[in-house]
């Protein structure tokens, strides 16, 4: 029983807020151990699960979603619920990787606004209004004041 930790130093040793392991305490991914004077105490091996779960929360795993995982009865389940959560940080990659081409393409144009005087930007903004074969061309009036 003398190897089991207090609260502080699990927390120190996992890099986490000794807040976050209680918060994860009501959230039911962690339990003390034991209990020694009213302070809670936890084996060392609780240090894996901690920071198993801050791996999960960095992946983009929710707190239920850790929570699933880690009370699977299966390996079919976890693997359903981290396959799930890698389809929607592959649709969050694309949305990402779009919009880094619409800003990357608003730094090409050679105007003083992408919107009104950016041939690039025009471009995208007609394809994006759904008229592909309109070749836009700001007017004098579209310009920004010198």
């Amino acid at each position: 029983m003398s190897d089991l930790l207090t609260i502080g130093e699990v927390a120190e040793r996992a890099h986490v807020a000794t807040s976050a392991v209680r918060y994860y305490e009501r959230k039911g991914l962690l339990s003390p151990d034991a209990r020694r004077s009213g302070q809670r105490r936890y084996r060392p091996e609780t240090l894996r699960r901690l920071v198993f779960i801050r791996m999960l929360q960095d992946a983009g795993l929710t707190l239920e979603e850790i929570n699933g995982i880690l009370s699977a009865s299966s390996v079919a389940e976890w693997k359903s619920i981290a396959g799930a959560r890698l389809k929607a940080l592959d649709q969050q990659i694309a949305d990402l990787q779009q919009s880094r081409e619409v800003l990357a393409a608003a730094l090409l144009c050679r105007f003083d606004h992408p919107a009104t005087d950016c041939s690039i930007m025009g471009a995208e903004i007609d394809r994006r209004l759904g008229q592909a074969a309109v070749h836009w061309r700001p007017t004098p009036s579209d310009r920004s004041p010198q």
